[in-house]
């Protein structure tokens, strides 16, 4: 199998030769600082060490994540590539970016304001004193400078990189979240204030809802149009959960995210086959059966630590219908574990996930500045073996 059958295959819940390999996503990279420790280890390895370039470029200024080298996607064997929407041409849509004696700070797209530690920090964060929202009303809905989701940077050169990627026979991922527009709402309201609307300001969150998914959906029509019958997987996601269990109930679920979910994922049904992939962090069980009545083939990242997500249980109960992309531990195990310790949890899910299929294996979200080479190694390399 080359690397595209592998996936399909996993995806289609057929065995595959081994399980296939995932690294390099919106939800599933690794930080910049991990990075570069990771290309130092492979240089010291490597009777070939120019092969593996110091310099990369940030493809995600808030979480830090660089672009990852063929060289390195190689190595580790990774059976999947990544298409993403092409820089925008259009002024609205580039990052403002400014410097006080603490802290970097950038402005995006949507008004949305972080700031990042000059000294020390990791992430940009969202000030929350700042969101453009914040006191906004349903009228100012109206007038607000919402960007432009048509742009025609975000199409160029993506058919020709989708069919590249197939042609090299590696399974073609569409990294087209579009910065989650869910998310985008209490990042431009604040996160209290956005869950306290949804008791208090019903219709303010409506409102906001319908205009963040009408965005998202031009967005993805213009995409699709473009790329839609050469990809293989396309991601979207929103964090509906926490560690606990879901950050709202199934019925406020149903009344307010629901609906827009299905108009957005039938969009998609209907322009292309890839696979739909899901991503949700926290304890998501409680909401599986609703997204897989609304059409998600794969759920990701897996956050195993979180309550309810045994991955021997969600197997048995939903792994004729969906996928599981993800499952190994990026809050104890990879950041604190040995090697040994990592080996052990790959098998562990290997051996609850991908029985018949359905398994793609990576990291629970992005892989952390403090995770160690050797470990980062181990996670990848055991799977060829175990297998």
């Amino acid at each position: 199998m080359n690397s595209r059958e592998r996936v399909l295959a996993a995806l289609n819940h057929e065995k595959p030769d081994r399980v296939p390999l995932d690294l390099g996503g919106w939800v599933t990279s690794m930080h910049k600082k991990a990075y570069e420790n990771l290309v130092d280890s492979l240089k010291d390895e490597s009777s070939n060490p120019n092969k593996y370039p110091d310099d990369y470029r940030i493809k995600d200024w808030v979480q830090q994540m660089p672009d990852i080298h063929e060289s390195v996607l190689t190595r580790l064997g990774i059976d999947t590539r990544y298409v993403r929407p092409g820089a925008p041409k259009g002024d609205d849509w580039r990052l403002e970016r400014r410097e006080d004696e603490e802290y970097s700070y950038i402005t995006d797209g949507w008004g949305v304001v972080r700031k990042m530690p000059k000294h020390g920090g990791l992430y940009y964060d969202i000030v929350f004193s700042r969101c453009p929202l914040r006191d906004a009303t349903v009228e100012d809905l109206k007038e607000y400078p919402w960007p432009d989701p048509e742009d025609p940077g975000f199409i160029e050169g993506l058919k020709e990189k989708a069919k590249e990627i197939k042609d090299r026979g590696y399974a073609v991922v569409a990294d087209f979240n579009f910065e989650s527009w869910y998310e985008n709402c209490w990042y431009m309201r604040g996160y209290e204030q956005f869950y306290k609307d949804l008791y208090v300001n019903p219709d303010f969150v409506h409102a906001l809802l319908k205009k963040t998914s009408e965005v998202h959906m031009k967005f993805l029509e213009h995409t699709l149009k473009e790329v839609g019958d050469e990809i293989d997987v396309i991601m979207q996601g929103d964090d509906l959960a926490n560690q606990d269990g879901p950050a709202m109930s199934v019925e406020m679920y149903r009344e307010f995210v629901k609906p827009r979910q299905r108009e957005i994922f039938d969009l998609i049904k209907n322009m292309t086959d890839a696979k739909l992939f899901y991503h949700c962090c926290g304890s998501v069980k409680e909401l599986l059966p609703e997204l897989i009545d609304i059409g998600i083939e794969i759920i990701n990242p897996v956050q195993v630590r979180a309550r309810d997500m045994d991955t021997d249980v969600l197997k048995e109960e939903f792994g004729n219908e969906i996928s599981f992309w993800g499952a190994i531990d990026t809050q104890k195990t990879l950041p604190m574990g040995t090697p040994e310790d990592v080996a052990e949890a790959v098998k562990t899910q290997i051996d609850n996930l991908n029985r018949d299929g359905g398994y793609v294996l990576t990291s629970v979200h992005n892989i952390q500045a403090d995770v160690s080479p050797e470990n980062i190694l181990t996670m990848f390399e055991t799977p060829k073996e175990y297998s």
